[in-house]
């Protein structure tokens, strides 16, 4: 550990102080350019699809008749960060780069102002055989990577990772009110010791920004993927758990389990004897994605093939509704349901599907259709630069200077369900089964302690003019008998593109996060929301959906300011972050008081993945050397710096 004194003397050496805000910040100078063409990682992918034809008889006039105090079959309450992230741990380095990374703190940030919070989950397929150096890696970096002994498709890597990545997530939590899953080495059932060592930091370093620990990941692939014996089953699953647990520093519940994803069907795990953990148990977690983009050669799927599949809302409720079941049994057992980790297709998903605006609005059903279906979070996976489904990437290292991160199509999903549930913490969330349950469009109501408070419509037809429809929402009056609460007026917001098969050019109340390596995680643009006037003769509010897009109603002005109102207005304000950091430098100075208490260790972070492509799925290997007492220092003054900086600017 580097003494104050020696620490006052390198900042002096490094910094030059402002009075007021002790920031001096070097803007980058290099103008180099280079051909994208050149990247032939999923990232940089181009490919755009056909699009689907466009079925007849769209365009017309369906009605949304919601009632007031509430409707039969609402989802248990949720909050506004119930859509998150799940973020491999071998590219967790996503998160620090030297510092704290901006970017990422800012896409946090879009979320958070409207939702309230952000979840985040890090864990994956390398969480199982990790190992936490406490005292460092031999290589001096926070994560170094193996060559795996599994026979996973993903070519999952072995991790050792140190405790920079605690420091960095509770440092985060600082700044956006991140809330954080983490997952817990399995594979060697603690036989060292290394899974309580997780448990015992995560727990003092997270403090209450820490849900759940998950115990094991997708253990009914650990036969088939060599993890374990090849016919490893569920009651040696069940025997490797009740061992864990024992070894574990818990007394509380905050696991969550059994993680399933493909072999096993949950409600069986959870009756023949998961439940039997449930003392330690604080959620009953799932894994889905809904198609399979695992397989190679002939047996490939086609992506042009599989492009209808997401644009049709019979789909979204066919992946959803077989886990109502596996919820029932969860709240009996006084549960909570979560999806741990989902995306448009495992293994990365698809070429011009899973990085197209059929993403985004596929995304935004989806969520609302597991709220509905009471789960209390859902996280979209992340891998590395060789997926499709990510929701944003940073650009590769030797980019870095002149480039910027590139923002995924279902990135905007994530806002959308987090306006549409909002800061308030119990929105209830119901299926219109609009047009009689049409599939292609879709219709969600919200709301909260028994007021409908917002609205959501989907037009999945991509046919500009000719597919448009208009919605009519009444609440109460009509026909049913109930006194009229129709609002005189709402407001809405729209998520739009030309097509449902573009990549960039989308755009949420008309901002936009930017074009391929243009972003640094904030909407830019002037915000545009719609007043519409409703007819106080009818009862009746005509909301137009264009074909193809998402509108959110809000019914009350109320709604509208809980899920962050107009952005770059009083009620609308986003904290934001200066991307100066990454592409030039940041010099500070930093009380030494606050020094002292800071947490930090040693180490860079070069990223990797999980996800088809083995090392070519790393994110160009980013990451940084640092000494012990130098990266304590790092962490400080990165909290200082984006602290100030942060506060200083708004969207």
């Amino acid at each position: 550990m580097l003494k104050s004194s020696v620490i006052f003397t390198l900042l002096s050496s490094l910094a030059t102080p402002f009075a007021s805000a002790a920031v001096t910040v070097y803007t980058a100078s290099s103008t180099t350019t280079a051909d994208l063409s050149l990247y032939t990682v999923a990232s940089n992918d181009q490919t755009i699809l056909q699009v689907p034809a466009a079925p007849a008889d769209q365009a017309g006039t369906v009605l949304a008749q919601l009632y007031d105090g509430g409707m039969t079959g609402m989802g248990n309450p949720v909050n506004g960060g119930f859509l998150g992230f799940s973020v491999e741990l071998s590219v967790a380095a996503m998160l620090s780069e030297w510092f704290l990374r901006p970017e990422f703190l800012n896409y946090c940030a879009v979320l958070e102002s409207r939702g309230g919070s952000v979840t985040v989950r890090v864990g994956g397929n390398t969480q199982d055989k990790a190992i936490l150096a406490v005292d460092g890696n031999p290589s001096g970096k926070t994560i170094d990577k193996y060559k795996g002994t599994d026979a996973s498709p993903t070519e999952t890597p072995d991790v050792h990772f140190t405790l920079d990545i605690f420091y960095a997530m509770a440092s985060i939590s600082k700044l956006v009110k991140a809330n954080w899953f983490f997952g817990i080495p399995f594979i060697a059932v603690d036989s060292d010791g290394n899974a309580g060592l997780v448990v015992q930091y995560a727990k003092q370093i997270l403090g209450s920004n820490l849900l759940a620990l998950q115990l094991a990941n997708e253990p009914d692939l650990y036969g088939p993927h060599l993890k374990k014996q090849a016919d490893y089953s569920e009651a040696d699953f069940f025997a490797d758990t009740q061992t864990m647990i024992a070894k574990l520093p818990i007394t509380e519940p905050i696991l969550a389990g059994p993680s399933i994803c493909c072999m096993w069907d949950t409600n069986t795990v959870l009756n023949d004897g998961y439940l039997n953990f449930k003392d330690s148990l604080a959620f009953i977690d799932v894994m889905h994605y809904p198609n399979n983009n695992c397989a190679t050669g002939a047996d490939a799927v086609v992506p042009q093939d599989v492009f209808p599949n997401y644009l049709n809302h019979h789909n979204v409720q066919n992946v959803v509704t077989p886990y109502a079941s596996t919820a029932q049994i969860s709240i009996a057992a006084g549960k909570q349901m979560m999806m741990m980790e989902t995306n448009t297709a495992s293994c990365g998903g698809f070429p011009g599907v899973s990085d197209s605006f059929a993403a985004s609005l596929w995304g935004v059903d989806y969520g609302l259709q597991m709220a509905y279906n009471n789960f209390t979070y859902a996280l979209l996976h992340f891998g590395g630069q060789n997926v499709y489904y990510n929701p944003f990437t940073p650009p590769p290292t030797n980019m870095t200077k002149y480039r910027q991160w590139t923002t995924g199509a279902v990135f905007y999903a994530n806002i959308v369900v987090a306006e549409a549930l909002g800061k308030g913490g119990a929105s209830q969330v119901i299926d219109l089964q609009l047009d009689n349950n049409n599939e292609n469009r879709a219709g969600y109501a919200i709301y909260e302690k028994g007021e409908a408070t917002r609205a959501v419509f989907i037009n999945y037809v991509s046919n500009p003019g000719a597919s448009d429809y208009t919605v009519q929402v009444a609440i109460g009056g009509q026909q049913t008998g109930l006194p009229n609460k129709t609002p005189t007026s709402v407001k809405v917001k729209y998520l739009r593109a030309d097509s449902v098969s573009v990549k960039y050019n989308i755009t949420w109340a008309g901002q936009t996060m930017g074009q391929q390596y243009a972003s640094d995680g904030r909407l830019y643009g002037d915000a545009e929301v719609q007043t519409i006037q409703c007819d106080t003769t009818t009862q009746l509010c005509d909301i137009p959906v264009p074909s193809p897009s998402v509108a959110l109603v809000f019914l009350t002005d109320e709604a509208f300011t809980n899920s962050g109102g107009a952005a770059g207005d009083a009620t609308g304000s986003t904290l934001t972050f200066a991307t100066t950091v990454t592409t030039g430098k940041v010099h500070a100075t930093i009380d030494l008081a606050a020094l002292a208490t800071s947490n930090g260790r040693n180490g860079s972070m070069p990223l990797g993945a999980t996800s088809k492509g083995g090392a070519l799925s790393s994110w160009a290997e980013q990451g940084v050397r640092m000494a012990g007492g130098v990266a304590q220092l790092w962490w400080s003054v990165a909290i200082t710096v984006l602290g100030v900086v942060g506060s200083a600017l708004t969207m």
